[in-house]
C-alpha cells in the first residue's frame, strides 16, 4: 500500500466505525416505534396511539446521531412528515397509508441492523409520466418535497426513450395512458439490463385488484391510489429508492 493510500484507507475505517456505534446507539428505538406501528394498525382511528407513534418518530429524527447517518435522517424527516399531517388529519390513514407506515418502518429497521450503508440521494433521479397534467404536477410537487432531482413527461413513448439515455432511480407511472399504458411501459423498461431493479411505483385512480394483478405481473413494486398525499409519495419514493440500493 502507498503512502497516498494509506490515510485513505484509515478515514474509511474511522467512518465504518462511527456508523457502526451510531447505529448500535440509535438502533433500540426502533422497536418502540414498530410497537406503536402495531397499536396503530389494530386501532387506525386511535388518536393518541397515532400520536404516540409520531412522537416517537420526532425524537429519533431529531436524535443527534443522526447527523452521522444521512441516510436514515432523510428518511426519518419524510416519516415525520406524513404522520404530522396524520396526526391533524387521522381520516386520511387508508390502506394505501398504511403500507408505507409498515414499508418505512421495515426499511429503518433493516437500515439500522445493517452496516449503515449511506445512499447517494443527492443525485437520485425521478422520473414521473401522466397524460393528465394536473396529476402529473401533484406527483411532480411530492418529488421536489423530497428533494429528488425529477423529470416529468406526459408522453409514454418519450418516457421510454428519454429512460434510455438517462439512468432513473425511480419512475412514477400512471396506468392508463393514450398510445402505450403504464403497464406496457413497465414491462417495457423491465426488459432493459439497467432497469431490471429499479423500483417502479403506479400512482393511478385504477387501484381495484385487477389492476394491482397487473402492476405485479409487469413488474412494478408497488401502487399508490389517487388522489394521494403528497407527504405519502415523498416518503415512499425515499424508501423505494433507499431499498433498491442499501438493502
Amino acid at each position: 500500500m502507498s503512502m497516498v493510500d494509506q490515510p485513505t484507507t484509515r478515514n474509511d475505517e474511522l467512518r465504518a466505525e462511527v456508523r457502526k456505534s451510531s447505529l448500535e446507539e440509535a438502533r433500540p428505538a426502533m422497536l418502540p416505534i414498530r410497537q406503536a406501528l402495531q397499536a396503530v394498525a389494530k386501532n387506525p382511528g386511535d388518536e393518541p396511539k397515532m400520536q404516540e407513534l409520531f412522537d416517537r418518530v420526532q425524537a429519533l429524527g431529531h436524535n443527534p446521531i443522526l447527523t452521522r447517518l444521512p441516510t436514515i435522517a432523510r428518511v426519518l424527516a419524510a416519516f415525520e412528515q406524513l404522520l404530522r399531517q396524520l396526526v391533524d388529519r387521522p381520516d386520511c390513514l387508508n390502506q394505501s397509508v398504511q403500507r408505507t407506515l409498515a414499508q418505512t418502518v421495515d426499511l429503518l429497521c433493516g437500515l439500522f441492523d445493517g452496516d449503515g450503508r449511506e445512499v447517494d440521494l443527492i443525485t437520485a433521479r425521478a422520473l414521473a409520466v401522466d397524460d393528465q397534467q394536473i396529476a402529473l404536477r401533484s406527483v411532480m410537487n411530492a418529488l421536489e418535497k423530497a428533494n429528488l432531482k425529477s423529470q416529468a413527461l406526459s408522453d409514454p413513448g418519450a418516457a421510454f426513450s428519454i429512460a434510455q439515455e438517462w439512468q432513473f432511480d425511480l419512475i412514477v407511472l400512471d396506468i392508463e395512458m393514450p398510445g402505450m399504458t403504464g403497464v406496457e411501459l413497465c414491462a417495457k423498461l423491465r426488459a432493459l439490463p439497467n432497469y431490471k431493479k429499479t423500483p417502479i411505483l403506479f400512482v393511478t385512480s385504477a387501484a381495484d385488484f385487477e389492476h394491482r394483478a397487473e402492476v405485479c405481473r409487469s413488474g412494478g413494486n408497488d401502487l399508490i391510489a389517487k388522489p394521494f398525499l403528497a407527504t405519502e409519495l415523498s416518503l415512499k419514493a425515499l424508501v423505494l429508492i433507499v431499498k433498491s440500493k442499501a438493502l
